[in-house]
């Protein structure tokens, strides 16, 4: 190998580097981050073409961030529901919404109990139309 072809290897590889990050899609996404000192539990509700849907659940160790929508944000607001590990509501909510006891997905909110489902009130989180966006719950005390 030429000392020429030498130098053109470091620039071949730094230009396919730049070429991948260009080309890699940013993360678009819903996160919840658990800064509490408790595991909740999170259902997610949103807007699915005409008619709003939910989802859960996903569990949030203390410390840590949990995913519950893996793509980018469609409609302004999204809508949040937690609980700890007794149940006990985490978020003060005013939207009222469906979720199962056991991992769901559910279309539409109305009628909850007729269907077998809880109405349970989730909170109105505004993304500002943000194709993804990170919520943090806290103790009350910080």
């Amino acid at each position: 190998m030429t000392r020429r072809a030498a130098e053109r290897i470091p620039v071949a590889l730094l230009t396919l580097f730049l070429t991948l990050a260009v080309s890699t899609p940013a993360r678009a996404d819903f996160r919840v981050c658990n800064r509490t000192k408790y595991l909740l539990n999170l259902a997610v509700g949103y807007l699915d073409g005409d008619d709003f849907a939910t989802e859960g659940w996903w569990s949030a160790p203390p410390n840590s961030c949990a995913t519950p929508i893996k793509r980018p944000l469609v409609g302004r607001y999204v809508y949040l529901y937690a609980t700890d590990v007794d149940a006990a509501d985490v978020l003060q909510g005013t939207v009222s919404m469906c979720v199962g006891r056991r991992k769901f997905k559910i279309a539409g909110i109305a009628d909850c109990w007729r269907r077998g489902l809880q109405a349970v009130n989730f909170a109105e989180i505004d993304t500002l139309s943000a194709p993804d966006w990170t919520v943090f719950l806290n103790d009350l005390s910080q």
